[in-house]
């Protein structure tokens, strides 16, 4: 690597160094915001997904009542939403479910909050269970 040092006497070279590490500092800046942390800043703190204990739906009614995240930080991945998605509609006997927007939920083990789908009940047949949805149990009621 040669490095090219300019005498104070040459002001053109001076300039368009300067220039030249000026625009290469704010590539760098932008690609670390692309980079970065793309999940987490995507998250909407105004949406606070919270978690329902009990749900009593019609048949063809639909309520968040969970949030799905990701390791702390982060939003769970495409792969991990599909797989949830599945293990949950294959428990489920009384309705499905969907993932919606993305907001913000409450984690004791991540000590906050913290990036999460909101995970969407649809009641689809009359009937009552008891299920665990990501790790928490939720008492379904479909009329």
């Amino acid at each position: 690597m040669e490095v090219d040092f300019v005498a104070a006497s040459d002001p053109g070279k001076e300039s368009d160094k300067m220039n030249f590490f000026y625009k290469s500092a704010i590539a760098m800046i932008c690609g670390l915001m692309v980079t970065g942390s793309p999940t987490f800043s995507m998250a909407d703190s105004s949406n606070r997904i919270k978690f329902q204990r009990t749900v009593s739906l019609k048949v063809g009614q639909a309520m968040v009542i969970h949030g799905r995240r990701g390791d702390c930080g982060s939003f769970p991945s495409k792969a991990d939403l599909a797989k949830s998605k599945s293990d949950l509609n294959r428990v489920l006997s009384t309705g499905h479910i969907v993932f919606g927007k993305p907001g913000v939920r409450k984690s004791g083990s991540c000590s906050g909050w913290t990036p999460a789908y909101e995970t969407i009940f649809v009641a689809d047949r009359p009937g009552r269970e008891t299920v665990k949805i990501h790790g928490d149990a939720v008492r379904i009621t479909v009329r």
